[in-house]
């Protein structure tokens, strides 16, 4: 008997939740992607490519994918969960018997006249301003955050005629320790990036003007796309597919959810952040309890957890700050070459162990979580609508 299980988006989540189900070799079982782009995107190295650093920050998907994997290159408008069916731009309409929501994240609001370079177009183009400005030009980076800090030292290093700035409502880096964030200052300050903390770009107007720079680098935050809430489906107030710690949707047993546009409901996950490290482990996961469901074995709760936060500043220096499994910064962190070297290895080693997975299912994996309490574990379960 077949069964067609349909994955929506072509990341990190949607590509390990493709290898997972299709390298198991399964009799009957069709993986179709859906993702409307021809090459994986490496998100992590986005800032390197806009910099101009990195010539091409994508693979071929023949490259990272089981060739047993059926692609479909259009996007996904609707999810009707009552008849099975994902509706495409192009007109043509899929059945599953489950489908992974794994759409990712991207620019969230952005404004008019500056660039976001967390997706490929985006990063596109500000490669494109920034190779245009003269000498003396000024870049303002937009935001606190790790992408933002990255982008920052990235363009920094690549041109050093050029005036950066990081501009960041509150101190940067703020989910690292205090002497981590010491030392990534100093290194942000050593190559010449201006720190401006406190900064709040008008919602309304260019945000050059505002900020007196000839670019400006948006770096202030994801967005997902509305495809859940479109589809009637359940989301967070940011608009994340709600799902259960199985990573199903309740109330549709044959909907998963993984990446950065799903959520677990509960304070017991709410130390993943968004990230190709938890976006990983849950398309992993995901694919393992189709697989279970299958053989009319229990679910298995997801359990993924953190090692270290790894911050680029340029090709020659760096910062790792080590983590709980829950994602709090411990004492130790490391900085300068060591720190850009563990960056680099770990960069290349996400790309192969979604590789070593398309070859065999299950090969893939990672640090468990935090452990769970007795107390937190008796914790009522949240109230869906």
């Amino acid at each position: 008997m077949k069964t067609n299980v349909v994955i929506v988006g072509g990341g990190y989540a949607g590509v390990m939740a493709a290898n997972r189900l299709a390298a198991t070799g399964r009799s009957g079982l069709d993986v179709v992607l859906v993702n409307p782009g021809e090459r994986f995107v490496e998100r992590i190295r986005l800032h390197e490519y806009a910099a101009g650093t990195r010539n091409d920050p994508t693979v071929s998907f023949a490259s990272v994918l089981n060739p047993d994997v059926r692609q479909v290159r259009d996007a996904a408008e609707r999810i009707d969960a009552g008849t099975r069916t994902v509706q495409l731009a192009g007109g043509r309409r899929l059945e599953y018997d489950y489908l992974v929501y794994a759409v990712g994240s991207g620019r969230g609001k952005v404004p008019e006249g500056s660039y976001a370079v967390e997706q490929f177009e985006g990063a596109d183009e500000a490669r494109r301003a920034l190779a245009g400005l003269p000498p003396g030009g000024r870049v303002a980076v937009v935001g606190g955050g790790l992408t933002a800090i990255e982008t920052a030292s990235e363009t920094a290093r690549r041109y050093p005629g050029l005036s950066v700035g990081l501009h960041a409502a509150g101190l940067p880096a703020p989910q690292v320790g205090a002497g981590a964030r010491r030392g990534l200052e100093r290194s942000l300050r050593r190559m010449g990036v201006e720190l401006h903390a406190g900064t709040r770009v008008p919602a309304s107007g260019d945000p050059r003007t505002h900020l007196g720079a000839d670019v400006v680098l948006w770096c202030a935050g994801f967005g997902v796309p509305e495809l859940a809430a479109a589809s009637g489906l359940p989301v967070d107030a940011a608009g994340r597919l709600l799902v259960d710690p199985t990573l199903q949707v309740p109330g549709q047993e044959r909907i998963y959810g993984a990446g950065d546009a799903a959520v677990i409901a509960g304070a017991d996950y709410a130390y993943l952040r968004m990230s190709c490290a938890a976006a990983m482990p849950m398309g992993a996961d995901a694919a393992t309890n189709i697989l279970r469901s299958l053989d009319a074995l229990p679910a298995v709760r997801h359990d993924s957890g953190f090692g270290g936060q790894c911050v680029s500043l340029g090709r020659t220096d760096g910062m790792v700050q080590f983590v709980t499994a829950d994602d709090t910064p411990v004492r130790l962190h490391v900085h300068g070459r060591t720190a850009a070297v563990l960056k680099e290895i770990i960069c290349r080693m996400t790309l192969r162990w979604i590789r070593n997975e398309a070859k065999r299912s299950g090969a893939y994996t990672w640090p468990k979580g935090p452990r769970r309490t007795t107390a937190t574990a008796q914790q009522q379960a949240p109230a869906w609508n």
